[in-house]
C-alpha cells in the first residue's frame, strides 16, 4: 500500500482540501491511503480553530482522508519552520509514509527545491542572520538572502504563502535525508488569503469561509465545502459548539497582565529584547489589537506577536517546538486508515496510541506534552457558547467512520 501524508489545519475542511486528498490518492494508485497530520484546537495564526479537532477529523475522514494523527500544540502554533519541522517529523516517524503531498502556487517541484536547497547553504543562513540584524522580519530576510543567492525570480516562491510552506517541507525532508518523496499539487481557484470565493472552481479560502460563518452566512458556504464539512459547521452553529475567537480576548489579556518580566523572557520565538516591548504593550494596551499594534514592528510582524501571546496564554515552554515530537497520537480513521495504522504499529519509531492518557503514562517529555495538550483543550472549551468541563481531551472518543 502506498501511503501519502498531508500536513494540515482544516480550518475548516473545504473543497480545496478535498482536491488535495484526491490528488494524493490518485498519485498513490489503487489501494493507496492518505494520512493527515492535523493541528489540534489551536492554530498557527495564533488563534483557536473554528471547530474542535474531533469535528474537523470527522469531516476529513468523510471527505478523502483515511487516518488522522495530531500535530502537537507547540508545533501547531509555531512559525512555518517549526510547523513543518513537527509535521515532517511525525510523517517520517510513522515509518510507512511514501509521499508528502502539499498544495502550492508553483505547481511544480523544481523552483521549490531550489529554494529549499539554498536554505541549507551556510552562506544563505549567514545572510539571513545579517538581514535580521538590519531589522528585517525573518520572512523578509530569508527571501532577501535567497534572492541574492539565486536571483529575484528564483526566490519568488518565498513570496507566496503555500509555496513558502512547501519550501519548508522540502527543507525538512532534505535536512533529514528522508526517503519520503514530495508531491506538489497546484492550488486552484481562490488564493490562500483571498477575500472572494471562486464560483467557477467552487473554492474559497479558509479565512473567507470563517468570515462568512462568523457573519451568520452559513447557507452561502455550502458550495465551497464537502457535504460532511458543511453539515458539521451547521451542527456547530445550531448547538453553539464552535470557538468564538472574540471570547478569547479578555482571558488572554488577563493572563498577560498577570505575567512577571521573567515570564515574558521565557516565551518561545522571542529574541533581542522583544520581551520588554511586549510587556510595555500589555501594560498600555486595552484590547488585543492595541497590544498587537504596540508590540509589532517590521522585525516582529503582528502575526508573530500573536503566536507569542497565545503561547503565553497556553503555557507553551520556550524550547517545546525545537525538540522532536515524543509520540504519535491517532485522532481518527476509516477502514483504509485501520490498515495503515496496523502497518504503522510495526514500523513507527515513536509510541503510537489514540489514548492521551496512555501516552501521558510514557512519562518524561511525552507526559509533559500530553498534559499541555489536555490543558489547552480545557481552555479551548471555554470559547463555546456553553463552556464544557475540563478533561475532554482524555474522554472524547476516537473518530471511526
Amino acid at each position: 500500500m502506498t501511503v501519502t501524508a498531508i500536513i494540515a489545519e482544516y480550518n475548516p475542511f473545504h473543497n480545496g482540501h478535498q482536491r488535495l486528498a484526491r490528488a494524493a490518492r490518485e498519485a498513490g494508485g489503487e489501494g493507496s491511503g492518505v494520512v493527515a497530520v492535523l493541528s489540534g484546537n489551536w492554530l498557527q495564526r495564533g488563534e483557536p480553530a473554528l471547530l474542535p479537532k474531533g469535528e474537523r477529523v470527522r469531516a476529513a475522514l468523510l471527505s478523502g482522508v483515511d487516518l488522522v494523527v495530531e500535530l502537537p500544540l507547540p508545533y501547531a502554533v509555531a512559525t512555518a519552520e517549526r510547523f513543518a519541522y513537527g509535521g515532517v517529523a511525525l510523517a517520517e516517524a510513522l515509518g510507512c509514509v511514501d509521499r508528502l503531498a502539499f498544495g502550492c502556487e508553483a505547481g511544480e517541484l523544481l523552483p521549490l527545491e531550489r529554494c529549499a536547497a539554498a536554505l541549507l547553504d551556510p552562506g544563505v543562513d549567514a545572510a539571513i542572520r545579517e538581514g535580521l540584524g538590519e531589522g528585517f522580519s525573518y520572512a523578509a530576510a530569508r527571501q532577501r538572502a535567497v534572492a541574492a543567492w539565486l536571483g529575484e525570480e528564483a526566490a519568488a516562491p518565498l513570496s507566496r504563502p503555500n509555496d513558502t510552506l512547501a519550501v519548508q517541507y522540502l527543507y525538512e525532508l532534505k535536512r533529514r535525508g528522508s526517503a519520503i518523496q514530495p508531491l506538489p499539487v497546484l492550488r486552484q481557484g481562490a488564493g490562500h488569503h483571498s477575500d472572494a470565493a471562486d464560483e467557477v472552481t467552487s473554492t474559497a479560502s479558509a479565512s473567507w469561509i470563517r468570515g462568512r460563518f462568523l457573519a451568520g452566512e452559513g447557507e452561502a458556504l455550502r458550495p465551497y465545502l464537502p457535504p460532511a464539512s458543511w453539515e458539521g459547521l451547521e451542527a456547530a452553529r445550531k448547538t453553539g459548539r464552535w470557538a468564538d475567537p472574540a471570547r478569547l480576548e479578555l482571558p488572554l489579556l488577563a493572563a498577560l497582565r498577570r505575567m512577571a518580566p521573567q515570564d515574558y523572557a521565557a516565551l518561545p520565538d522571542l529574541s533581542e529584547g522583544l520581551e520588554h516591548r511586549l510587556q510595555a504593550a500589555v501594560r498600555e494596551g486595552t484590547s488585543l489589537q492595541e497590544v498587537l499594534e504596540r508590540a509589532g514592528t517590521r522585525r516582529y510582524p503582528q502575526a508573530r506577536v500573536r503566536r507569542i501571546l497565545l503561547a503565553a496564554y497556553l503555557g507553551i515552554p520556550k524550547e517545546a517546538s525545537r525538540q522532536p515530537p515524543p509520540y504519535l497520537r491517532v485522532l481518527g480513521m476509516n477502514k483504509t486508515g485501520i490498515r495503515i495504522l496496523a502497518k504503522a504499529k510495526k514500523t513507527a519509531s515513536l509510541p503510537i496510541s489514540h489514548s492521551l492518557a496512555r501516552l501521558e503514562r510514557q512519562g518524561g517529555r511525552a507526559g509533559e506534552l500530553a498534559r499541555l495538550e489536555a490543558r489547552s483543550t480545557d481552555l479551548y472549551g471555554l470559547l463555546y457558547e456553553r463552556p464544557v468541563p475540563c478533561g475532554t481531551d482524555y474522554t472524547n472518543s476516537i473518530a471511526i467512520v
